[in-house]
């Protein structure tokens, strides 16, 4: 039962999921089930078929690839209220990355049969999802932008308000975003080295931009990084 509250409040309290009728909403909440993952371990490694769709309650996922000689790249650290592993359901086609557990991490699953058996009876239900490949897609549109285009420092930035985004500060009160990412993940998401990293936040800090804590990372001045950034 417990469980059961937790998949009903987390389906319908998503912001992609506003307006969708009630009763795909209960269709989403009866066929899901809670997956909990210890530090490190594997949600599903790059190549993997998919088993089905999921969502992050608590915790967080690192998504990223490893290449032959070694070399890790951190594409996003996706935080509670993110969906992950949705391409794979609609191409239906291999994991495009890992994506590890930070933390002791609580996942909501939806199995890839039934998801799709509610697609097939309910094809509306593909507008709820769009908007979500949508973001995936422009996150990683600025990923290639930046490695290509940008400084450091603009990469930092712009990584940090991606992080950030989910989050609506208008209806904040005032409350400033905070992100659970370690300067190695930064590092790794900007291309750079982790002194550097400890440099440009070390920097932002003094100037009352951000204010940084043991695996934390916290805006309070978000127009002060978007300013950072040359390109639109």
């Amino acid at each position: 039962m417990v469980d059961k509250t937790l998949i009903s409040t987390a389906i319908r309290e998503n912001v992609w999921f506003q307006g969708m009728p009630e009763d795909m909403l209960d269709r989403l909440v009866a066929m899901a089930s809670i997956k909990t993952l210890a530090d490190g371990a594997y949600l599903y490694a790059k190549n993997e078929e998919a088993d089905g769709i999921y969502a992050v309650l608590a915790g967080a996922i690192v998504a990223g690839g490893c290449s032959e000689n070694g070399k890790r790249a951190v594409y996003a650290v996706l935080e509670p209220g993110s969906w992950v592993g949705e391409a794979s359901m609609f191409d239906r086609r291999p994991r495009v990355s890992d994506a590890i557990a930070k933390g002791e991490t609580k996942i909501l699953f939806i199995p890839r049969v039934k998801f799709q058996q509610l697609l097939d009876e309910r094809p509306q239900l593909y507008k709820y999802f769009i908007g979500i490949l949508c973001e995936h897609y422009r996150q990683a549109s600025r990923l290639v932008e930046a490695s290509m285009m940008r400084s450091v420092t603009e990469r930092l930035a712009l990584r940090l308000l991606d992080l950030t985004a989910r989050y609506d500060f208008s209806c904040q009160d005032g409350k400033p975003a905070s992100v659970k990412v370690s300067q190695e993940e930064l590092s790794l998401m900007a291309g750079t080295t982790r002194q550097r990293i400890n440099q440009e936040l070390k920097s932002w800090e003094k100037h009352g931009w951000i204010e940084v804590s043991y695996g934390y990372v916290t805006i309070l001045d978000r127009a002060a990084l978007e300013g950072l950034l040359t390109l639109i």
